[in-house]
């Protein structure tokens, strides 16, 4: 009995500890995104870490977050959302600040009623700050009630500081003909009562009522004089210009506006605007640099310094609007551009994108009439850089894009005949195949439909309308093991998780990314022989023939391992081959001693993965891999890389995929010339930015600084692929960190219980060292120390494969990949539209 309350009080312990790490690594996550102003995120993580654990107290608190995300929107000028974001701080028990904001926002949407009801409920309960009492009565008079105004200075003054007694006596004082005195109380006021509030433009109004126009001229910057130095006083802000305007109109003197300046002398007009522009340039706002650019009626002849940066100006602009998500401006910016010359391509594609985004479905035609002239000029001059290899499926593809555009206008039979322009360039086309497969869709021949797709998407179509039809097709026929097979095949690539996990990891992969070889034969073992590239590895273990030396290597037996190898690719056929053929040549280069034969033995089955590259597309990926992680030379993988990369469409994605696969096998930097020349072309791929990333170590500060500005890129896109990307990245890097805190499989078969206190004692400060204070650290230990060994495995029985005995990874990180979910389909204009 006694022992079983210890164990409870101990299990209570650990809850404790738990909680304690999820509040303070939560606490770091929610300050690091309130730090970058993302509140929006910010309330959904409280929301998320709520459910789990309602009993966590954070600072700021909700209602404070939801203060600031209302004051974000409101300098947006999103009153409206603003005006809820306030409200919802209101509920949440904010006081303060909080009512002069929402009062503010009710304001601009025009519900002065609802927002004199809320400044006066405040007002009488007491929570209303004295800074912005004045608020009240402010609102008072807007209404036109001086009665009530009157009485609460008189009843409530106190209430009320000097400066806001000063104001509104000033007002009150005007409302009754009174300027002189009026002006006496502005006089009074030294600094604004309310954010934004210009005293002096009181005093300048009470002058002008006074009849005092040299003394308000003198105030608002009216000079006589033509020599003006600086900017006028009176444009630094709209009221005083309004009150410039109407000393004008009663006097009949005109006031120096910037309309005067361009008709008077177009060269100040141009000066000003050009000064403008360059100020944001140098700030780094191409955005805003651009609107002004764009809004000159004429490009300036005096400043030929300012028409060379218009190209260049115009294009970055372009990018900045698109990665902000204004993707109309992007489209104002990038639309003038494609007349230059030369012609820009990558421009043009980029334009693609935007146009789709804005549904400018006409333009899209006219864009891609372009580029296709251009790509066939191209072919022309240039054949040496096209060879058909490449040219006919670009062609094609640019023509199934036609297609796309003639149906989000309904043009079905120009779309047909766009494809039909498709399959005389390159029958063969995945991006042909899928349209083709929409057509039968459409005409209900969902049998057809079903296996043109698919064959599009094994061959690398990766059009998002083409996957869903596949999907639908799919429904309409009933087969939901064909629909599942085909989201764990296939979804991954368009943003749809695979069926069992987010992630999907491949075992094989898995055990020769550990690059420890008892690991790696320790895992392989253990698992299901019906796979055949588990079996490639389990035929290596067993075929090794020494322990393993000081480089973590073996002997091989490579007589009976070509035996084993030879009679299980005999069974598979082509594509099965493919994943085992890879396991084979990485096993041998990853763990094989460098003795006589191995390498000839490696390149035996590398160039069978290469001769199953003419009928299975997706070897040559595989070939790729494993030549990147073989050879140390980036000059030996120049010709193969350059070869498979012409043929594709998109060839920086394609080289980021090889490199995110080779990755997985060590530290791969054979390709870091080919990624950056490719970034060159592409400084805004996100997927490229991941991959280069890879090339250093995770410790190393390029690799989170690359990896951070591709995620962000790649989320403000909305790249699903490239989002994809990270998220296995991610899993990787968890499961690697599980695997570095391990100890050794044969520290854990030493069944001494002081070694295994050692044992537990290195991966927990591996784990937490460097992360929480020592004292707290060691206050900890014990309790950790027992919640791990409750949770450890049984490495003595090498047959045993009990879910239940693996170490609890998700106690550990308390951060691993989270389960599928299903994404909610958008409706696209296009194919889908007519099934």
């Amino acid at each position: 009995m006694a022992k079983h309350q210890s164990k409870h009080r101990s299990e209570r312990h650990v809850s404790s500890t738990g909680t304690e790490l999820t509040e303070k690594s939560f606490e770091m996550q929610l300050q690091e995104l309130l730090k970058q102003k993302k509140y929006r995120q910010a309330l959904e993580e409280i929301k998320k870490i709520q459910r789990s654990h309602p009993e966590i107290e954070f600072t700021p608190k909700e209602s404070e977050i939801w203060f600031l995300r209302g004051q974000e929107e409101f300098q947006k000028h999103d009153f409206k959302q603003a005006e809820k974001s306030f409200g919802r701080a209101l509920e949440l028990g904010l006081v303060g600040d909080i009512y002069y904001w929402q009062a503010k926002c009710l304001l601009e949407l025009n519900r002065l009623d609802v927002a004199l009801n809320l400044l006066r409920g405040a007002f009488e309960a007491g929570n209303l700050i004295k800074d912005y009492s004045i608020c009240y009565l402010k609102l008072l008079l807007l209404k036109g009630d001086t009665a009530t105004v009157e009485q609460l200075i008189k009843q409530q003054s106190k209430r009320f500081s000097a400066a806001q007694l000063h104001w509104i006596r000033g007002v009150l004082a005007l409302k009754q003909g009174q300027p002189e005195d009026a002006l006496t109380s502005f006089q009074k006021i030294k600094r604004p009562i309310t954010p934004g509030d210009l005293p002096n433009a009181w005093i300048i109004y009470s002058q002008q009522m006074s009849g005092n126009w040299n003394a308000a001229a003198n105030l608002l910057g009216l000079q006589s004089s033509k020599k003006i130095v600086g900017r006028p006083k009176y444009l630094e802000n709209p009221i005083l210009e309004r009150l410039a305007i109407a000393q004008q109109a009663k006097t009949g003197e005109l006031p120096l506006k910037p309309q005067n300046l361009e008709q008077e002398d177009p060269f100040i007009q141009d000066a000003v605007s050009t000064l403008t522009i360059v100020q944001l340039v140098n700030a780094g706002n191409h955005h805003d640099a651009a609107h002004v650019l764009v809004r000159r009626e004429r490009r300036s002849t005096r400043f030929p310094e300012l028409e060379s940066l218009r190209i260049p100006l115009l294009t970055l602009a372009g990018q900045q609007a698109l990665n902000q998500g204004q993707t109309e401006c992007a489209e104002l910016f990038w639309q003038p551009l494609l007349s230059e010359k030369p012609f820009n391509p990558q421009l043009a594609v980029n334009l693609l994108q935007v146009l789709n985004a804005n549904d400018s479905d006409k333009k899209r035609q006219s864009v891609l009439t372009q580029l296709l002239r251009w790509l066939e000029l191209e072919g022309k001059q240039k054949p040496q850089e096209w060879p058909d290899t490449r040219l006919k499926p670009t062609l094609a593809h640019l023509h199934c894009w036609m297609a796309d555009a003639y149906m989000a206008i309904h043009r079905e039979r120009a779309a047909l005949g766009a494809l039909q322009q498709a399959e005389r360039i390159c029958p063969t086309s995945p991006e042909l195949l899928g349209r083709k497969g929409l057509v039968a869709a459409m005409e209900g021949n969902y049998t057809e439909a079903i296996s043109l797709i698919t064959q599009a998407l094994e061959g690398g179509c990766r059009y998002k309308e083409a996957y869903d039809t596949l999907l639908t097709c799919l429904d309409e026929l009933g087969d939901k093991q064909a629909r599942n097979e085909t989201r764990r095949r296939f979804g991954k690539h368009f943003g749809d998780l695979s069926v069992e996990t987010e992630v999907e990891r491949l075992p094989w992969v898995d055990a020769l990314s550990t690059l420890n070889y008892p690991l790696f034969s320790r895992s392989v073992q253990a698992k299901d022989k019906k796979d055949p590239a588990i079996r490639a590895c389990q035929i290596f273990a067993n075929a090794v023939q020494s322990q393993v030396n000081s480089g973590g290597r073996v002997s091989l037996n490579q007589k009976a391992a070509v035996e084993a190898w030879d009679s299980l690719l005999q069974k598979l056929s082509g594509s099965e081959q493919i994943p085992v053929l890879q396991a084979i040549a990485l096993s041998i280069n990853l763990f094989a001693k460098k003795e006589k034969g191995i390498a000839a033995l490696i390149n035996q089955y590398v160039q069978k993965l290469f001769n199953l590259s003419t009928e299975h597309p997706e070897a040559r990926i595989a070939h790729l891999v494993v030549l990147a992680v073989k050879e140390n030379s980036p000059q030996k993988l120049e010709f193969p890389l350059r070869v498979y990369l012409d043929t594709m469409p998109q060839p920086g994605n394609a080289l980021a995929n090889i490199q995110l696969h080779a990755r997985r096998f060590g530290c791969i930097t054979t390709l870091v010339p080919a990624l950056e020349e490719a970034l060159r072309r592409e400084p805004q791929n996100p997927l490229l930015l991941l991959a280069r990333a890879t090339t250093y170590h995770v410790e190393h500060p390029k690799y989170e600084e690359l990896k951070q500005e591709g995620f962000e890129l790649a989320r403000r896109l909305q790249d699903a692929k490239a989002l994809q990307a990270f998220r296995e990245e991610q899993a990787f890097l968890f499961a690697r960190e599980a695997v570095s805190i391990m100890p050794t499989p044969e520290e854990l078969e030493n069944q001494n219980v002081s070694n295994l206190d050692d044992l537990l004692e290195g991966m927990l400060q591996k784990l937490f060292g460097n992360k929480i204070p020592k004292a707290e650290f060691e206050r900890m230990l014990p309790e950790l120390k027992q919640k791990i060994l409750n949770k450890m495995p049984d490495f003595s029985d090498e047959e045993e494969d009990d879910d239940d005995d693996e170490l609890d990874l998700d106690f550990i990180f308390g951060n691993l990949p989270p389960a599928s979910r299903k994404q909610k389909n958008k409706k696209k204009r296009g194919f889908q539209e007519f099934l």
